[in-house]
């Protein structure tokens, strides 16, 4: 075969600018438009300040007073609206106007400080927790491998609660303790929060590590979280650890969605100093 044999025709090269020229229209017919976007925007803006609390439990302002606000226009205002009621936020009330439906909680991720209930911390209402196993169980790998100082196979604690917020369900956790601190814990005293019952133990910790990830409630955590399978949750993976930097403790949470974790004051992280000279 000659090499000219090898090289694409002018026919096929056609075809394929023809490909990408279809291929960029699609892509474009699937992007949002700018009023889409800006009706996004402003969803986001609306929901930050119900979460705030701006509204209090009354009624959002009117249409005309939000397009005045945010310089949006009357279909803007409207979508936006529209994407907060899908959310399960607002309603609309004949005679009333738009209103909050459901609070959104803003929950700090800082532990609280010691000799202070997480209750007493957050301030949101009583807290309190719904015991649901409470077992020595011998450590899975992935237990092991998060905490310090056990192996496959090693007794720890494992303790399951659904935490309530007067007396509604908030988050579902399941905590697995290595065994010196949960030598120290008694269930009697699982009366207001888990850091609590360590502080009643006597165990000293300092510090935890936390994940969090997006996903849809399954049967099980819907059943608690008083939810419908397949409304969106927020999973939390938390270990915590104690003044030596040990990891103490391994937690697999799932949280209802209107709870949002605060975590601040962030140090930036200098990398130049690691760098060689």
């Amino acid at each position: 075969m000659q090499p000219s044999d090898q090289r694409p025709s002018r026919v096929d090269s056609n075809d394929l600018a023809l490909e990408r020229t279809r291929f960029r229209v699609q892509v474009q017919e699937c992007l949002p438009g700018s009023a889409q976007l800006l009706a996004r925007r402003l969803h986001d803006l609306l929901r930050a300040a119900l979460r705030d609390g701006t509204f209090g439990s009354g009624k959002l302002p009117s249409e005309a007073e939000l397009m005045n606000q945010y310089q949006a226009s009357r279909d803007v205002v409207r979508e936006a609206l529209d994407l907060l009621r899908n959310d399960g936020l607002i309603e609309r009330r004949r005679g009333v106007g738009t209103v909050p439906v459901r609070a959104e909680r803003l929950v700090s991720g800082a532990l609280p400080p010691e000799g202070r209930s997480l209750e007493e911390h957050l301030a949101l209402g009583r807290i309190s927790p719904r015991l649901l196993h409470w077992a020595w169980v011998p450590a899975p790998q992935v237990i092991a491998d998060h905490l310090d100082g056990i192996a496959l196979g090693d007794d720890c604690l494992c303790i399951e609660y659904v935490l309530l917020l007067d007396q509604r369900p908030m988050a579902l956790f399941t905590n697995y303790l290595r065994t010196p601190e949960a030598a120290r814990v008694d269930l009697s005293t699982f009366r207001d929060d888990f850091y609590s019952l360590l502080h009643a133990g006597g165990i000293n910790f300092t510090s935890f590590d936390v994940g969090l990830q997006a996903a849809l409630a399954d049967e099980y955590a819907a059943a608690l979280l008083h939810v419908l399978p397949g409304e969106p949750v927020l999973l939390m993976e938390q270990t915590i650890r104690d003044r030596d930097g040990q990891a103490i403790d391994y937690a697999l949470g799932t949280c209802r969605s209107e709870m949002q974790l605060r975590i601040g004051a962030i140090p930036r992280i200098d990398l130049t100093g690691t760098l060689p000279r």
